[in-house]
């Protein structure tokens, strides 16, 4: 019975290592997407204000609404 404790415990320990490793991976892979869409051209060029804060304070101040857009392309 201690043993299949022992084994059990490993076993879960190994799973939780090795789903930590696969999260990290998939954050890099999802900064590589953010970081390629940002430089894209239409983004570059467009008036876009991707800083929260300052959207906010940029619409206050011109007497504006802010539009919020979410992509899931390269969020976790």
């Amino acid at each position: 019975m201690q043993t299949m404790k022992f084994c059990s415990l490993t076993l879960g320990l190994v799973a939780a290592l090795a789903l930590s490793a696969s999260a990290v991976a998939q954050d890099d892979d999802n900064q590589a997407k953010y970081d390629n869409k940002i430089a894209e051209s239409w983004i570059q060029n467009g008036s876009w204000e991707l800083d929260h804060s300052n959207a906010l304070a940029r619409a206050e101040s011109e007497g504006k609404y802010v539009l919020a857009y979410f992509s899931r392309s390269y969020s976790p």
